[in-house]
C-alpha cells in the first residue's frame, strides 16, 4: 500500500498532485497579492476588477474545467490553471480588503514624514495588511489540494486523485482510504508550514493558529 502511494506521488514530479497544487497556488499568491494591492490603491483598477471578483466568486470554478481541458488538454497545464483561478479569489480579495482597512491616520503620518508612495506602501500598508493577506493565503492553500484531487479524479492517469478513483473502482477500499489520508496529511503539513512562515513574517502578531 505504501509502495503504491509512493509511486503515485513520485512517478513524475511535474505531474504529481503536490507539484500541480503548489504551482497553481504559488502563481495565485503572486498575482493575487499584486492585483489586490492595485485594486486597493487605484480607483481605475478597483472599478474594473472589483465587479469581476464579485460576480466570479460564487461561480464554482470546477464548472469551468471542461473549458480549460479544451484549451490546454488533460495534462498538468489545465489543472494548474484551474487551481490558480480557484486560489486567486480569496488571496486577491483579502489583500484588497486588508489594505483598504488600514487606517488613514497611518497614511497621513507617513506622508507628513515625507514618505514616498512606495515607502508608504512597503513600510506602512503592506505590514498593516499582512495578517489579513496571510488569512487569504491560508484559505486558498487547502483549496489547491481540493481542486487538484478533483481534477485528477475527473480525468487523468496518474496522481492522487486518479489513484483514489482507481482503487475505489477496483474495490481496494483500504488503499483508497489510505490515499485520502495521505491527502489530509499533506494538507496538514502544508498548513503548518504556512503558519510557521506567517509567524516569522508577521512577528509582531504571532499566533499558534491563524483564524480562517
Amino acid at each position: 500500500m505504501a509502495l503504491a502511494l509512493s509511486k503515485s506521488l513520485a512517478i513524475d514530479r511535474r505531474k504529481s498532485a503536490l507539484f500541480r497544487a503548489l504551482t497553481g497556488f504559488g502563481m495565485a499568491v503572486i498575482v493575487g497579492v499584486i492585483l489586490g494591492a492595485l485594486m486597493a490603491r487605484s480607483r481605475w483598477f478597483d472599478a474594473l476588477f472589483e465587479p469581476l471578483f464579485s460576480l466570479g466568486y460564487p461561480v464554482p470554478k470546477i464548472a469551468l474545467y471542461p473549458m480549460f481541458i479544451f484549451a490546454l488538454g488533460f495534462g498538468s497545464p489545465s489543472k494548474i490553471a484551474l487551481i490558480f483561478l480557484e486560489c486567486l479569489f480569496p488571496i486577491a480579495l483579502n489583500s484588497y480588503f486588508g489594505i483598504k482597512a488600514v487606517e488613514r491616520k497611518y497614511r497621513w503620518s507617513a506622508a507628513n514624514m515625507g514618505a514616498s508612495s512606495a515607502q508608504t506602501f512597503f513600510k506602512v500598508l503592506a505590514p498593516a495588511a499582512a495578517p489579513t493577506i496571510f488569512t487569504g493565503i491560508r484559505v486558498a492553500l487547502p483549496l489547491s489540494m481540493v481542486v487538484v484531487v478533483i481534477t485528477e479524479m475527473i480525468g487523468d492517469s496518474r496522481g492522487l486523485g486518479y489513484f483514489i478513483t482507481y482503487s475505489s473502482a477496483s474495490f481496494k477500499y483500504p488503499v483508497a482510504y489510505a490515499a485520502v489520508g495521505a491527502v489530509a496529511l499533506i494538507g496538514f503539513m502544508l498548513d503548518r508550514t504556512l503558519v510557521l512562515m506567517r509567524n516569522r513574517i508577521v512577528f509582531w502578531e504571532r499566533s499558534d493558529a491563524t483564524p480562517v
